[in-house]
């Protein structure tokens, strides 16, 4: 949208003043600003992203002060060359779409009790939604393939171990320091706290077939954040990751058939045991969100014996070709 454009939709909007912010700059500021002739008035704005990816809205009375502040802030970001040779053939395999999903937080110790609380049902997040069975036009035999396209990458997994919001911050400035991130964007860990939304960001799952789907596994994650900030059901601790790696496998190898096993007793059942189980205990909760349509979905699934990766099995297996299949998807995503 140029300039003219932005203009025009303001004034139809009926407002009177609008400002104008890019990430670390302002260098669009004189064109709207012209094209506005006063009407509306365009404050000259700097949405300044600080090393913690929060994003600051800075506005300033004239250009020349905003122009000044972006001098100044272009002389302090640190000088990271965009090298677009540095991940490989890795970069051209991750091109590949899946689901995230956003939980707000009251706070940043918040924030990372839950993420350590959602860690515990990875898999049970990525079988749920798995629907990647296919590697370079051949069947992967896993139930979802998309996630071993990230195993290469050196911040694929598991966050590491911190104990609250201090720790986190701690972390991320180890990081920063070292020039190993220039922000949180960079940080591709399995669930992530997001500063700059003021949520933890949950990123293993495939992107489903429908977009219901798509719905009830964000209202399952929405109830399940619910209850772990509510009744505080854990004391997390480091030895809770030491067979994640293991039980997130099951989960993209066998989707919901998958075997979890747990890290302090060697319990061992299947994810599908493990969602019907919780599913009295997240009652309540999806009641009190509304989200219940959400878990009742989820049950039903965990109950059902095909899945998604199944589904799309079964497609080729009849005599579908996998463009045929890219155009079903098409189908049912636009009914």
């Amino acid at each position: 949208m140029g300039a003219p454009e932005i203009v025009e939709r303001a004034r139809e909007a009926g407002l009177d003043v609008i400002g104008i912010a890019d990430h670390n700059t302002c260098e669009n500021f004189p064109g709207i600003h012209e094209a506005a002739a006063g009407v509306p008035v365009v404050l000259p704005c700097i949405e300044t992203q600080s090393a913690e990816d929060i994003h600051i809205l800075c506005v300033f009375p004239d250009y020349e002060t905003a122009a000044g502040y972006k001098e100044w802030l272009w002389r302090r970001i640190r000088p990271i060359p965009n090298d677009v040779e540095h991940f490989g053939y890795l970069a051209q395999q991750a091109t590949v779409f899946g689901q995230h999903v956003h939980v707000g937080c009251q706070s940043g110790d918040d924030a990372i009790y839950l993420l350590h609380g959602l860690s515990r049902f990875v898999p049970h997040f990525i079988a749920l939604n798995a629907a990647s069975p296919w590697f370079d036009s051949t069947d992967s035999r896993f139930a979802c393939s998309r996630l071993n396209r990230f195993s290469s990458y050196p911040d694929n997994g598991p966050m590491p171990w911190v104990a609250d919001w201090q720790g986190f911050r701690r972390l991320f400035r180890q990081l920063s320091y070292t020039s190993m991130i220039d922000s949180m964007k960079d940080l591709h860990w399995d669930i992530r706290p997001s500063p700059q939304f003021g949520t933890v960001e949950v990123r293993v799952m495939d992107t489903p077939l429908t977009l219901a789907q798509a719905i009830h596994i964000a209202g399952f994650i929405q109830t399940l954040a619910c209850w772990l900030l509510t009744e505080r059901p854990f004391k997390h601790q480091p030895d809770d990751y030491l067979l994640y790696p293991f039980n997130r496998y099951q989960a993209c190898r066998y989707g919901l058939d998958g075997t979890l096993t747990d890290v302090r007793s060697g319990e061992q059942r299947s994810i599908r045991q493990e969602i019907l189980q919780l599913a009295d205990r997240l009652a309540p909760f999806a009641h009190q969100l509304k989200a219940t349509a959400a878990l009742e979905a989820v049950v039903r699934q965990a109950k059902s014996p095909q899945s998604e990766a199944q589904q799309m099995r079964d497609f080729i297996a009849n005599g579908g070709s996998l463009s045929g299949l890219v155009q079903k998807h098409c189908e049912i995503w636009a009914a």
